[in-house]
């Protein structure tokens, strides 16, 4: 489960090179994780399909196009709850100081509200109904940027889907 949650944030973040050369992997090693199913699987393939048909620099210009030059798609979970009000300050403070807690550190420069930064703590945690409840607390997030890259036809919409499923499941699954 933790590799899973810590490779999608991986494809969320910026395209890094190494990871554009293990797009042949990734998709073994999260099968090999079993926890996700048939449709999200299928999800993942249709995401690493799309990320290969581009060269490396054609995938970072895509993804710089989608998500740093659209007022409307970013990652940044408060932008979308809070906006520019001041309640977004606190939430950060809040944010940073809980991950602190469960002794995560960021090792990112990007604000704690950035969702591959919220998804690497997921991948940190050891308590699956946690990883549910926080994944479930960004939920509304997840839908409107499924909506919005759906809209746009933007493949990252693949890797929402799959993070709006997962914050769907009741129960954790056991993975082996």
């Amino acid at each position: 489960m933790q590799r899973t949650y810590k490779i999608v944030a991986l494809l969320l973040d910026y395209p890094e090179v190494e990871v554009y050369k293990s797009l042949p992997e990734i998709e073994k090693m999260i099968a090999e994780d079993n926890f996700l199913d048939e449709s999200q699987m299928e999800n993942l393939r249709n995401f690493i399909k799309a990320c290969r048909a581009l060269s490396f620099d054609e995938w970072q210009i895509y993804y710089v196009n989608v998500f740093d030059m659209s007022k409307k798609i970013n990652l940044y979970i408060f932008d979308h709850i809070f906006g520019d009000s001041k309640e977004r300050g606190q939430a950060m403070v809040s944010l940073k100081e809980m991950y602190s807690s469960w002794g995560f550190d960021m090792t990112s420069n990007e604000l704690p509200d950035y969702i591959p930064v919220f998804l690497e703590y997921i991948s940190f945690m050891s308590d699956p109904y946690r990883t549910y409840e926080l994944l479930n607390d960004i939920k509304p997030v997840l839908e409107k940027l499924y909506q919005l890259t759906s809209e746009e036809d933007v493949f990252y919409k693949y890797l929402f889907d799959i993070l709006l499923s997962l914050s769907q499941r009741a129960v954790p699954v056991e993975t082996n």
